[in-house]
């Protein structure tokens, strides 16, 4: 990757803070294996950097999506624990393997299929977690007895290793109690096989939200990097989360309106009296969604609406006559006070901040900060 980039449009990340909320984890549920979940390119914020920072800091388990994301570590130097979360397609259990990468076993059939496939060539042992379906209805089995098959399928087979098993909440995020009900769930199948090395179901929400006793490890995403999954979450614990994105850009150029003057695509906007608006080098292409429309920004300490369609490349912003160009333009802060925080926006967009963070493209540069030291990845300039 290159730390050169031709356009101003960035995502600042805060290492300092994802370091922070790191050990806010650990303070609040200090005796369970951290799992770091970096699936999707770390949510936005770029999963090799992500990686590499936290085994610094002591994570030595990650958790992405894909076998392709586990490669990508790997080929990026990464040696610490990778379990994918992902059912893979049975013939690629090789590549896993390969690469010592722990896989997920959502099924019996699906176990067969896998040992079917394995070559002997690498003679190493592939760390197997199975993933029980606890009602989400997306991955893994709640059948006891074909459970039960699996665990004795996986440790009666050379190659794979008994390692894990897991389940996912539907609803941690919530105040009722599906939660304690799907977790009772999970128990009751837990109690009824072997324990591996590892059992785990909480998520961001679930290990702030559930005690979860049963379990040994946990899994965190978005917490990481300073985001609580909703306000219930928040108001549930005294953990105190940073927000560690920012995304910035700087006025590119400028316009200036006569009364009924149109503005974008479709003319959705027609000025009701002198007025200047600005351009800024973001659009949809970036993750800036055409939602985006009416979203206030802010510039020089003012508030600053999109006005007309937001263009795949560009967006245009109305401004006071002293916004000039050059001038630093905040899109998203990282302080949750601030009507610009990422909960803003992804409400405004219609979403949440999962989603608002992924959709930010690979265009836009990411910059690092720790402390006094920076450094820039542009994943288009590679």
């Amino acid at each position: 990757m290159s730390s050169k980039y031709y356009r101003s449009t960035i995502m600042e990340v805060d290492l300092e803070r994802i370091e922070h909320n790191l050990s806010e984890y650990k303070r609040v549920v200090p005796n369970k294996q951290m799992i770091a979940v970096i699936k999707a390119n770390g949510y936005g914020l770029g999963s090799t950097v992500l990686a590499e920072f936290l085994s610094e800091k002591g994570i030595d388990f990650f958790a992405v999506a894909t076998l392709d994301e586990a490669i990508e570590l790997r080929m990026h130097g990464i040696r610490d624990k990778i379990l994918v979360l992902g059912a893979i397609i049975p013939k690629d259990i090789n590549k896993a393997i390969q690469h010592r990468i722990a896989v997920t076993a959502p099924s019996l059939n699906w176990v067969k299929q896998a040992k079917a496939k394995v070559k002997d060539k690498y003679e190493k042992e592939v760390w197997i977690h199975i993933k029980v379906n606890n009602g989400f209805n997306r991955q893994g089995t709640n059948d006891v007895g074909e459970l039960k098959q699996m665990v004795e399928e996986i440790k009666n087979f050379k190659y794979f290793k008994y390692e894990g098993l897991y389940s996912h909440f539907s609803s941690a995020n919530e105040d009722n109690d599906k939660t304690s009900v799907e977790y009772e769930r999970f128990k009751g199948i837990i109690q009824a096989l072997e324990h591996p090395p590892y059992v785990h179901i909480q998520n961001t929400a679930g290990a702030l939200t559930i005690d979860a006793s049963v379990c040994n490890a946990m899994r965190i995403g978005i917490g990481l990097f300073g985001y609580y999954p909703s306000e219930f979450v928040r108001q549930s614990t005294d953990i105190k989360l940073c927000a560690a994105v920012q995304l910035k850009t700087k006025v590119l150029d400028e316009q200036f309106l006569d009364e009924n003057d149109v503005v974008g695509y479709g003319q959705t906007y027609s000025a009701k009296s002198k007025e200047k608006i600005v351009i800024l080098p973001i659009g949809y292409a970036d993750g800036f969604t055409r939602q985006m429309k009416g979203y206030k920004m802010i510039i020089n300490d003012s508030e600053c609406e999109v006005v007309g369609n937001v263009c795949m490349d560009m967006t245009m912003v109305r401004v006071p006559d002293s916004v000039q160009i050059g001038d630093e333009v905040t899109i998203v802060s990282n302080e949750d006070s601030h009507t610009n925080s990422l909960y803003i926006y992804a409400e405004h967009m219609d979403s949440i901040t999962y989603e608002a963070l992924c959709l930010i493209s690979r265009r836009v540069p990411r910059k690092y900060v720790y402390g006094d030291s920076e450094f820039v990845n542009n994943d288009v300039l590679k």
